[in-house]
């Protein structure tokens, strides 16, 4: 051994006192790579199930977009935001419905996944299903309450004037 002991504490210095440490890139592969069991001993070393890599990328996406389902239950176990968007304002739902697997719509739609997000273009979770999916992933969104876009409130009332415009009516107009 060329560093014997002294090899081994630095080693155990550097990686925070472990062999190797873990980290967001690591769950991120093992997620996309369809390895639950890696995923779980990753997450209970300490990784955050949130962990974002390029783009704003999460584990739960990778997984969503691979079609690990169990991957996926197992980020959501250990609380991995269903909600989370990525540099594009893409969500793990929108990476499922491209994958277009029933299994791994229903369980973000059970986990609280938005079924109203929308990406950075504004295009709707509905909309992205329609263009892509099989007609009943596109039932299932709907029967969740998606919508292809914002509802229009009609306003009951008529909105205030100005000050400028309520002033001009209270002046009495003088004739030229």
């Amino acid at each position: 051994m060329k560093y014997g002991l002294l090899g081994v504490v630095l080693n155990l210095a550097v990686h925070g006192g472990t062999a190797s440490a873990e980290t967001g890139q690591d769950l991120f592969m093992a997620a996309m790579q369809g390895q639950p069991q890696r995923v779980q001993s990753i997450l209970s070393s300490g990784v955050d199930a949130d962990s974002q890599v390029g783009s704003d990328r999460t584990a739960l996406m990778a997984a969503a977009y691979s079609g690990n389902y169990r991957v996926m239950q197992v980020l959501i176990a250990y609380g991995a935001n269903v909600n989370l968007a990525d540099k594009h304002g893409s969500t793990a739902l929108m990476d499922a419905i491209i994958f277009g697997d029933e299994r791994l719509v229903n369980l973000l739609i059970s986990a609280g996944a938005d079924v109203n997000a929308a990406d950075k273009l504004g295009v709707r979770v509905l909309v992205k299903a329609k263009k892509t999916a099989p007609i009943q992933l596109v039932k299932i969104l709907e029967k969740a309450g998606a919508k292809e876009q914002e509802e229009v409130k009609e306003e009951t009332e008529p909105a205030p004037a100005s000050e400028e415009t309520a002033d001009k009516k209270a002046e009495p107009q003088k004739d030229k």
